[in-house]
């Protein structure tokens, strides 16, 4: 089991448990604020799922992924869970057969930005949970208690746990 792969199974487990739960919110609570955060929890989010996507985008040889505003009209939950679901699938995908990191350019708005594949699957994962924590906090901070999103969490989900006994079974078989 690739290690990169599974790093990005949590990343995708952990926004897509976010968005099941910012579904059930109604207006009043979702666009509730805290100083120090991106915005209120509908805003935070679709920065989120509109940055992944972006970022398959600028990533060579990845398949194209739906793209998704983070400004102007709210598309829906149903919306939002399948550009995340595809954006990072396809991010876990990439990242299944990597072993080299490579030097490429992104052209973004007419400018030129050196990167190495390294520093943007970085980046992708402090991102996003940097903004999760920001969702998370909002919410706390109005009394409003959210699911835990931590790696912990996420291996005693039925994904992490799945691996987990995939990996248990592969050591007692001697690691073949």
């Amino acid at each position: 089991m690739n290690i990169w792969a599974n790093i990005y199974r949590h990343h995708r487990w952990a926004n897509l448990v976010l968005i099941d739960f910012l579904s059930e919110l109604d207006a009043d609570q979702l666009s509730l604020t805290v100083p120090g955060t991106y915005g209120n929890s509908l805003e935070t989010l679709r920065h989120l799922g509109s940055s992944d996507a972006d970022y398959v985008r600028i990533i060579p040889a990845t398949p194209e992924v739906p793209q998704i505003s983070d400004g102007g009209p709210f598309s829906g939950w149903d919306e939002q869970r399948r550009v995340a679901d595809a954006a990072d699938s396809a991010l876990i995908a990439y990242v299944d057969g990597l072993t080299e990191d490579r030097f490429f350019v992104d052209i973004d708005d007419g400018e030129a930005f050196d990167l190495a594949t390294s520093m943007l699957l970085a980046q992708i994962i402090h991102h996003a949970t940097d903004h999760r924590s920001q969702i998370r906090t909002t919410l706390s901070a109005h009394g409003i208690d959210s699911p835990e999103l931590s790696v912990w969490a996420w291996r005693k989900a039925d994904e992490g746990q799945a691996i987990l006994a995939a990996l248990s079974a592969q050591a007692s078989d001697g690691g073949t």
